[in-house]
C-alpha cells in the first residue's frame, strides 16, 4: 500500500500498483464496484469531499464514486474530466478539477445543497484559463490566477462572495489561505 485517504465514513487504500481498495459506508465510497474496472490500475492520488471519492489518474482522467449530492457522480463533466486534470480540490461537497490548460471544471449532483460551489458557470469565462490554484473553505472556492488575481465562487457566508474586495485581489495576490468560512490573500504591494 501506498497510502490511505478517509472521508466522513469511508476508506479508500491507494495500492503501490496503481488499483484502490475501498471499505466503508457503501453509500459514502465504501463501495466502488461500480467504477471498479477503471480503479483497477493508474490511479495516482485519491481526493475526497465528506461523502465521497476522486481519482486522479496517470492519464489524466478522473473517477469518482460515493454520495451522489456530495460529488460522487460526475457523469455531467465527464467528458471534460477525462483527461488533461492535474489536481483536484474539493470542499465539503463539491470538487473542482484543475487543468494542465489552466481552465476549471467543478461538479456537484446537487448544487442546492452545496451552496453553490460545484456550479462554476457564474464565473466560468474566468476560469477557462490562466488558474495556478485553487483553494477552500467548507463551501466556497478560490482561484488564484497566473496575473495574481483571485476569483472566487460559492457559499456567500462561506467566502464564496469577494465582489467587497474585488479591487484589492484583481492583481497582485502572491498567496490564499482559507478557514472553514473565508479567504484571506496575501497581496504583494
Amino acid at each position: 500500500m501506498i497510502e490511505i485517504f478517509s472521508n466522513h465514513a469511508a476508506f479508500v487504500a491507494l495500492k503501490s500498483d496503481g488499483s484502490i481498495v475501498t471499505w466503508g459506508d457503501p453509500d459514502w465510497g465504501g463501495d466502488s464496484s461500480s467504477v471498479s474496472s477503471e480503479l483497477s490500475s493508474g490511479v495516482v492520488k485519491i481526493y475526497s469531499t465528506e461523502g465521497s471519492f476522486a481519482a486522479l489518474k496517470s492519464d489524466g482522467s478522473v473517477v469518482t464514486w460515493g454520495s451522489y449530492d456530495m460529488g460522487g457522480d460526475s457523469s455531467s463533466v465527464s467528458s471534460d474530466i477525462a483527461s488533461g486534470v492535474v489536481q483536484i480540490f474539493s470542499t465539503d461537497c463539491d470538487y473542482a478539477a484543475l487543468k494542465s490548460d489552466g481552465s476549471i471544471i467543478t461538479w456537484v449532483h446537487d448544487s442546492s445543497l452545496s451552496f453553490g460551489a460545484g456550479d462554476s458557470s457564474s464565473v466560468s469565462s474566468d476560469l477557462s484559463s490562466g488558474v495556478v490554484e485553487i483553494f477552500s473553505t467548507d463551501y466556497a472556492f478560490a482561484a488564484l490566477k497566473s496575473d495574481g488575481s483571485v476569483i472566487a465562487w460559492g457559499g456567500t457566508d462561506y467566502g464564496g462572495d469577494s465582489s467587497s474586495v474585488s479591487g484589492d485581489i484583481d492583481s497582485n495576490v502572491v498567496a490564499i489561505y482559507g478557514t472553514s468560512t473565508a479567504f484571506a490573500a496575501i497581496v504583494e504591494i
